[in-house]
This record gives structure tokens, C-alpha cells and sequence, in this order.
């Protein structure tokens, strides 16, 4: 792969730095918004986002990219076979992650939350293509669609 063009100071700069930090954001978010769901303070109202969990698989995949390019160009060495082999699977794991984290996720704070004497407000929670953002109630309030702007 020597004869490939050599890419901008920009880039070369930039790609890891985007990487690295788009990496720590999506993973810092996943770990929030986990923390939030299972240890955060038990209010009457809890949101379950499910669109959040898919930042683990985003963050990992990511961050493959994010090492990988610092590798390459900060340090000028270029990936071996058995380093592209591993980044590879990292790569494959993320989309993996991403398919089904967020359904596993769901299904744990779903048990969770219903057991802590949650129902679940249909007329609060909304779905968009992929994410669905989930209301749980306590019994102490009533299910109704301005709870969505809380």
C-alpha cells in the first residue's frame, strides 16, 4: 500500500482527533444514560431512551478507527496483518454491539423498572424508526401525553 496517495496535514491531524473524540463522547453517553436507567435516583418518572445504547456499539467502533489512525498517522507505522486482523474484528463487534446491546438493554431495565412498581405510559413514550424513547410511570401519577415534556 505504499504507492497510495498521502493524505492531507489536515487530515492526518484531524481523522484521529475526530475519531478519539467522538469515541469518548459516544461511550461517555452509553455509560451516563446506563448509570441513569439502574442507579439513577428512582423518580416517578423515568425515560428509558432506547437510542442511547447504541453508542456502545458506535463508541467501540470508533475507537478501532481512532487507534488504528493514530497508529498510521501520528506514529507512521503502518498496521500489521495481525493488527488489521484484530481492528477487523473490533470493527465487526461494534456492528454487532449496535444490533443488539440497545435489545438487551431494554429487556434488563424493562424486568427492572416493572419489578420497582413502574408501569409503562404509552401515551408519553413515542417511536421513531429505530429509537423508541420509553416512559415509565410510578403509580402515584397519571399516564398522559404532557409527561412527554417533562
Amino acid at each position: 500500500m505504499e504507492d497510495r496517495e498521502k493524505p492531507s496535514r489536515g487530515v492526518i491531524i484531524f481523522g484521529p482527533v475526530l475519531f478519539i473524540t467522538g469515541s469518548l463522547a459516544a461511550l461517555s453517553w452509553f455509560f451516563y444514560r446506563l448509570f441513569d436507567v439502574f442507579f439513577g435516583e428512582l423518580s416517578e418518572l423515568k425515560v428509558f431512551d432506547k437510542g442511547s445504547f447504541y453508542m456502545l456499539g458506535v463508541g467501540v467502533g470508533m475507537l478501532a478507527l481512532a487507534i488504528g489512525t493514530v497508529q498510521e498517522y501520528w506514529f507512521g507505522k503502518p498496521l500489521s496483518n495481525k493488527q488489521a486482523a484484530y481492528f477487523t474484528k473490533m470493527a465487526l463487534m461494534s456492528l454487532v454491539l449496535i444490533f443488539t446491546v440497545p435489545h438487551l438493554i431494554h429487556y434488563c431495565a424493562d424486568n427492572y423498572l416493572l419489578k420497582r412498581g413502574y408501569s409503562v405510559c404509552e401515551e408519553a413514550s413515542r417511536q421513531l424508526r429505530l429509537v423508541r424513547d420509553i416512559a415509565y410511570i410510578q403509580p402515584s401519577i397519571e399516564c398522559s401525553a404532557d409527561l412527554e415534556n417533562k
